[in-house]
């Protein structure tokens, strides 16, 4: 089930236990996320499973863009289709907010993600050098992906 979340501790701190596991030393911390659910424009939506969230999305509506700030799904729930329907939600969402394009970034090195971003609609719109500061992969850089919504 995916569903619109809002601010709280327990929320913050689920969020926050699926990002360490995902991300590791490069995972947003509790004041990250407090400061997101904080930001007027940008909204979560969260992956449940048995009333536990198992994977979220936060999204950023500026103007005519919705901006993908974070995507993760715990290791144990992968392959699943949460972050499929994760992304479908964000879709949904920004056209009806009067978006016309959901956007991301994505390390050109995270094959998984570069794939399902593309099964889900995508396209690469260019490359972004040195993007991250600390990574995990072999390169800093990456994709920006487009995703055009229809009007």
């Amino acid at each position: 089930m995916i569903e619109k979340i809002t601010f709280s501790m327990q929320n913050i701190f689920q969020l926050a236990d699926i990002e360490k596991e995902c991300f590791g030393k490069d995972a947003w911390t509790i004041n990250n996320l407090r400061a997101e659910f904080c930001n007027e424009f940008s909204h979560f939506f969260a992956a449940t499973f048995n009333g536990k969230i198992v994977g979220y999305v936060c999204v950023r509506l500026m103007y005519e863009e919705a901006q993908i700030c974070n995507i993760c799904v715990a290791n144990k729930y992968r392959r699943q289709g949460y972050a499929s329907k994760l992304l479908e939600q964000v879709a949904v969402f920004a056209a009806e907010n009067g978006c016309e394009r959901c956007e991301l970034e994505v390390n050109v090195a995270n094959t998984p993600a570069v794939e399902l971003y593309k099964k889900c609609g995508y396209d690469i719109a260019g490359t972004r050098p040195n993007f991250y500061r600390r990574t995990r992969y072999s390169t800093r850089d990456a994709y920006t992906m487009v995703l055009q919504l229809s009007k």
